[in-house]
């Protein structure tokens, strides 16, 4: 059944969706000039995910001033505060604003750098992913 869930996240249909085409060293440099202060991540092979929710939990994201829906990153390239390894994966928290290549959650700005996708998924599926994410770190 996880296997289920995670192979529909990964591999089922996407809208396909463009990211800055700058390079890493460009992207780098001009996030530090613009957002000077504010912790940002650059990330490659990415994916919107639009969490289904029920309506309470719907409810309770959108009463924190944040959207329904998560960054999945297959591949971080740089972390203004290196918490997260380049290449690693990560799922981001809730959104809080969304704009062409720029996708900020409550915490941190993540750039949308080259070819993504965003789908729908269930909350289940979403964690199931986390889990492998999770596990794939701590045995490395």
């Amino acid at each position: 059944m996880q296997a289920d869930l995670i192979e529909d996240v990964l591999y089922g249909p996407a809208q396909m969706l463009g990211g800055s085409q700058l390079e890493d060293g460009e992207l780098i440099q001009l996030a530090r000039e613009e957002f000077e202060g504010q912790p940002f991540c650059i990330v490659r092979n990415w994916m919107i995910v639009d969490l289904l929710l029920s309506e309470a939990q719907e409810r309770e994201v959108r009463k924190q001033g944040l959207e329904p829906t998560v960054l999945f990153i297959s591949k971080a390239v740089f972390d203004s505060e290196t918490r997260v390894q380049t290449g690693e994966a990560l799922i981001t928290g809730y959104q809080k604003d969304f704009h062409g290549c720029f996708f900020e959650s409550k915490d941190k700005l993540y750039i949308l750098a080259g070819r993504g996708a965003r789908k729908h998924a269930s909350l289940p599926a979403i964690n199931a992913l986390g889990d492998l994410i999770d596990d794939s770190f701590s045995n490395t």
